[in-house]
């Protein structure tokens, strides 16, 4: 009984030793870093470039991920490969590349299964995705989407500074405890085809 509370005392140490060794990792280059704040659709200096592509795909979440593979990403890994932050990449993007890389992520999660998953493990982007919906004037799924961030949250996206061009220092954590109505309601009425074709549609209107 004795080696029993033993090691049950070193497992409980190693328990917390793990604990502590993860809430210590220093941030590495390819990840975001929490102590930066939000991620902002209008970080620093906006502009628009136009996007060159011959799709290959019929299918608007097809083209969205092609502009991604075939525009984006090449970005992104060269990105990398120079030992640039993460956090910085965003904002060396043009408008229209911003638009998509938020709608990949949120695509990504979104498919798991609901909105929730995506404002769970994707926290530092609910803002900026909030902020894509305004832009490209989805006024549906963005009244939706602000019921959710209220109910979830209890942040208003409409008290955003426009005129605010960096990290947003908010301290923002969707609440986990119950299923909420807003998330049942957008989950239900958010359509991935349309909110893409917007985008799609929206990214070369913009650049005609």
């Amino acid at each position: 009984m004795k080696h029993f509370w033993v090691i049950f005392k070193l497992m409980l140490l190693l328990v917390f030793a793990l604990r502590l060794l993860k809430s210590n990792r220093k941030v590495t280059k390819n990840e975001h870093d929490s102590n930066c704040g939000f991620f902002n659709l209008f970080q620093k200096k906006v502009f628009s470039e136009k996007i060159q592509i011959e799709f290959e795909s019929a299918t608007p979440d097809l083209q969205l991920k092609e502009i991604f593979r075939k525009n984006i990403r090449p970005k992104e890994e060269n990105w990398k490969q120079n030992g640039s932050l993460y956090d910085d990449f965003f904002a060396s993007l043009s408008i229209e590349e911003r638009l998509i890389y938020i709608a990949i992520i949120f695509d990504k999660n979104f498919q798991k299964g609901s909105i929730f998953h995506f404002l769970w493990h994707k926290t530092e982007w609910i803002i900026a995705f909030g902020q894509s919906l305004k832009y490209i004037q989805a006024k549906g799924f963005y009244a939706h989407y602000q019921q959710v961030m209220l109910e979830i949250t209890g942040f208003d996206l409409e008290t955003i500074a426009t005129e605010n061009n960096d990290f947003f220092p908010l301290d923002l954590h969707p609440d986990g405890s119950q299923v909420f109505d807003s998330v049942k309601r957008f989950d239900k009425e958010f359509d991935r085809n349309i909110f893409y074709q917007l985008i799609i549609s929206f990214t070369f209107e913009k650049q005609t």
